[in-house]
């Protein structure tokens, strides 16, 4: 080969870029972005790549397709989105259109997916946050769980699709709870259900065996410790026998009755017709006299009396056995 010829093959391969290449002037290639006619969203916000396809493949169109364009349309309904929105979104993006080409259809009609969120999940969640709660309460609870739940649907979610219960208001009332489960989609909220439980509240109780007369002494002989359901606790409600210990029926009580504190009272040491002594304290002065009680009484109770000579009406406290004091 002769210099000539040498010289002539290299300025055909200079001018063709090399073994098939298009020189570094050639015109750069555009990202082919292909509108769907039709497109289901499983995310609670509408990206470009869901009713898009982005060709070819790589970092660029893996950007482009993340773009958010909007929100999902709610469940049962449809949205349109034309080419002319497509583009403005694309150019709000801070993309330059000179990049792509646009093919497919001239707009796309996108649905949301929704699935059936498991009824179990969600009454499982709820028990659970109510059942923490009442741990913190406190007491003796039984719940019982609603028999029928609404069926709840909501998006899968691209990533992630979660059930969050809390008790409303981070309090229980005496017979019932509502427990709000939040269903978050992406970590993002998407509806709100209330699941309302039936709460039976019990506590243990001292109640009457049978008919106890007035200022008969309590206890075990006549009284029975029972769990029983009560519409709230009370502290009024006697609840161990230690509670009735030394103390005696202040009325006639009937049968299965609930013994409560204003049903007790200590045993009288004063008794009606009994005649006892009366200290009558005025100052440095005391006068002592005999009366006879009106009723029975315990000490430190007020108890009326009849002066034995006078016959004259006295009130006093009884301070022991056969004493009263009058100030």
């Amino acid at each position: 080969m002769n210099l000539f010829a040498t010289l002539s093959l290299c300025v055909v391969f200079a001018g063709s870029g090399g073994y098939g290449g298009h020189g570094d002037d050639a015109p750069k290639a555009k990202l082919e972005i292909r509108i769907k006619p039709t497109a289901m969203v499983r995310g609670l916000d509408i990206r470009i790549g869901d009713f898009c396809d982005i060709l070819p493949s790589g970092k660029l169109a893996l950007d482009l397709g993340k773009v958010e364009f909007g929100r999902a349309p709610t469940q049962g309904f449809a949205r349109t989105i034309g080419r002319t929105e497509l583009i403005q979104s694309i150019v709000g993006a801070g993309y330059d259109l000179a990049d792509f080409k646009f093919e497919g259809a001239t707009e796309s009609t996108v649905q949301s997916v929704v699935v059936d969120v498991p009824t179990g999940d969600v009454l499982e969640a709820a028990r659970a946050s109510l059942q923490a709660l009442l741990a913190i309460e406190g007491g003796d609870v039984e719940i019982e769980t609603p028999k029928v739940v609404r069926k709840i649907q909501a998006p899968p979610g691209r990533r992630s699709q979660e059930i969050v219960a809390r008790v409303r208001g981070g309090k229980t009332s005496p017979t019932m709870a509502v427990v709000d489960v939040e269903i978050e989609v992406d970590g993002e909220s998407h509806r709100k259900v209330p699941i309302t439980f039936k709460l039976t509240r019990f506590q243990r109780v001292l109640k009457t065996v049978g008919p106890i007369r007035e200022g008969t002494a309590l206890g075990p002989q006549n009284l029975e410790l029972v769990r029983e359901a009560v519409s709230q606790t009370s502290n009024l409600l006697l609840s161990d026998f230690a509670a009735v210990e030394g103390l005696v029926a202040a009325r006639d009580l009937q049968g299965d009755k609930r013994v409560m504190l204003a049903d007790t009272a200590p045993p009288a040491v004063v008794h009606k017709g009994e005649i006892v002594t009366v200290v009558i304290d005025s100052g440095r002065i005391k006068v002592t006299a005999r009366a006879m009680a009106n009723h029975d009484a315990p000490i430190g109770a007020r108890v009326t009396l009849t002066n034995v000579d006078s016959k004259k009406q006295l009130v006093g406290i009884v301070a022991a056995p056969g004493l009263v004091v009058l100030h």
